[in-house]
């Protein structure tokens, strides 16, 4: 065997050891978008004149394609209960989100969003049958899904205050302490969500 023929046999023993539709995160790009990774693998950065950390994602590879990403983030409150929150998102193996969930913790206090998972794709139309008209042409399936995740998470909330949605930040001073007053973690939450689904590739 030639030296040429070994290693075009030898690349072709490799690939079929790579996943067809490999995705991956950026994190590279992702720490840039907030305001760098240090080198304890964190980023801090502010919303709101409120101070967060986001621990650099765990990307681990599902057996079956895809990925599953969770990554870790903090508000930083000079007084009261420190509040970690966890986001989880799987992926296929073509970059398709699949499910998604949020877990909030401080001191005792527990919140779940629950697992949100990709929505059911609408049965075709049957033979002969008008297509049903497209009324929301900029929902896509991660949309919707992220949309259903932060209203889980603000029903939490509500929940949690006894109150509507619109009380979701009285909830921090209340229960977490006065400096979570102006804190809207679901502003914070979101963007790390957004950056997250921006950066997969």
């Amino acid at each position: 065997m030639t030296t040429k023929m070994f290693l075009l046999s030898a690349f072709a023993g490799f690939s079929l050891l790579l996943p067809g539709n490999a995705v991956t995160v950026d994190t590279d790009s992702l720490g840039a978008a907030l305001n760098g990774w240090r080198k304890n693998r964190t980023a801090t950065y502010s919303i709101d004149n409120h101070t967060y950390l986001t621990h650099k994602p765990t990307v681990t590879p599902n057996p079956g394609g895809g990925i599953f990403v969770s990554t870790r983030v903090e508000h930083k409150a000079r007084f009261g209960k420190k509040m970690t929150s966890y986001i989880e998102l799987n992926y296929s193996a073509s970059g398709s989100l699949l499910s998604a969930q949020i877990k909030v913790m401080a001191g005792a206090m527990r919140l779940n969003t629950g697992l949100v998972s990709l929505p059911a794709l609408d049965a075709p139309p049957a033979e002969g049958e008008a297509p049903a008209p497209d009324l929301e042409p900029w929902h896509s399936p991660t949309t919707k899904m992220v949309m259903e995740l932060f209203t889980a998470l603000d029903t939490e909330f509500a929940k949690l205050s006894k109150h509507d949605q619109d009380g979701k930040k009285d909830v921090f001073s209340r229960v977490f302490g006065k400096s979570y007053q102006t804190a809207d973690l679901s502003t914070a939450l979101r963007h790390n969500v957004n950056l997250l689904l921006g950066h997969t590739r």
